[in-house]
């Protein structure tokens, strides 16, 4: 009986290990290939801000504009961590930039002075 207990005990924190992971990492599926051509897919491993079990796994290859709208925290995160290029192929229509006013395109991207914040990982700065 002791050693059913402990197994179970061992198979609880395994599974619960487990789904911490999945709740603090995004699983970003993109188009494109990976391993020099030989994997069809690209998938990237990207930490979440928050632990959530949202948007864990996100497929990419269909995305239009409406859906990196509908998610703003995986696009936010993407850019965070400078790894826009897997949502390269979504693009906003024409239409979009053509009726903003220079004053909504200001707005939209404020120009800043102030210089970044130095990290212990930043070697080079």
């Amino acid at each position: 009986m002791k050693k059913l207990f402990k197994f179970l005990f061992v198979v609880a924190l395994m599974f619960g290990g487990w789904a911490l992971a999945a709740a603090s990492l995004h699983v970003v599926r993109a188009p494109g290939t990976m391993a020099f051509g030989y994997v069809p897919f690209k998938v990237q491993l990207i930490t979440k801000n928050a632990i959530t079990f949202r948007d864990t796994y996100v497929d990419t290859t269909k995305w239009s504009v409406a859906d990196a709208e509908a998610h703003k925290d995986v696009v936010n995160r993407l850019d965070q961590l400078n790894k826009g290029d897997l949502l390269a192929h979504v693009k906003p229509s024409a239409d979009a930039h053509a009726t903003a006013t220079p004053a909504e395109i200001q707005k939209a991207a404020p120009q800043t002075t102030e210089t970044p914040q130095k990290s212990i990982f930043d070697f080079n700065r």
